[in-house]
């Protein structure tokens, strides 16, 4: 397995290609230098450049340029990727030189699944479940629209890109839904890669937060990638989300910046 920073990359970068795949909505475009997202889609990560290896003989700030005016050609903002882990001053200036600056910054982080426990207080009646039912998916695409208050002109094709194209007994992306005494309280989806588990979607309620639920799903998901064969877990947290997956185990490995005008 690669190192941890490279291992939660590229799982962030994976999801988003299956996603892709799965909704027909976005095209993932590779190069030998350069992995982007081309798409009509207005989610930050899906008009990006995610990934970028300079060339000698080549002006970093002459590529950027041209893809910032491609993406303002087709009607849609530029947001470009950076990782701590792989730092390069030289693009850093040409981003600022285009004023693509700091917008949004996500904490990668990972967790050893090798001998992993984790035993929490058993929350009564609370129940976990794979969603396979019709009405099980559409109690999570309720709960995951309200747990991260999704406005309503855009449920339909948020729910097409994260919620239904994955939702296939196939997929290695699958959700899960836990309900509290019969209620949809909290969402959460694991994208298996290899070895590597990504984390994803975990949402809550709000009137149901600051119970321990997104802590006891996320370890229920994690105990079912364990068994899977998944030896690391991964995944993207913003700040105020990371300390919940500390209590868990994950350690913070990377940053990643999205820059944007």
């Amino acid at each position: 397995m690669s190192s941890v920073q490279d291992a939660i990359i590229k799982n962030f970068i994976r999801s988003g290609e299956l996603l892709g795949e799965l909704s027909q909505l976005l095209a993932f475009i590779r190069t030998d230098r350069m992995q982007r997202f081309e798409s009509d889609v207005p989610f930050a990560l899906f008009n990006s450049v995610v990934d970028y290896a300079p060339s000698e003989g080549i002006d970093p700030t002459d590529e950027i340029k041209t893809m910032k005016t491609l993406y303002h050609h087709r009607g849609q903002k530029l947001r470009w990727l950076t990782y701590s882990h792989k730092p390069d001053e030289a693009v850093n200036r040409a981003l600022a030189i285009h004023d693509l600056e700091p917008s949004e910054v996500l904490v990668g982080m990972g967790l050893d699944l090798n001998g992993w426990r984790l035993r929490l207080p058993d929350i009564p009646g609370l129940e976990v479940r794979l969603v396979r039912e019709a009405q099980e998916l559409e109690d999570y695409r309720k709960t995951i629209l309200a747990g991260f208050s999704i406005p309503e002109p855009m449920a339909d094709l948020y729910c097409k890109v994260f919620v239904d194209g994955p939702n296939q007994d196939s997929s290695p992306i699958q959700h899960y839904l836990a309900y509290l005494d019969g209620v949809p309280v909290t969402t959460l989806s694991t994208f298996i890669d290899g070895d590597v588990a990504g984390i994803y979607s975990i949402a809550t309620v709000e009137a149901y937060r600051s119970r321990g639920l997104a802590q006891t799903v996320l370890a229920y998901g994690l105990g079912v990638a364990q068994q899977q064969g998944a030896k690391l877990a991964v995944i993207h947290a913003t700040p105020m989300g990371r300390t919940v997956y500390q209590r868990v185990g994950f350690k913070e490995e990377l940053t990643i910046t999205f820059h944007s005008t």
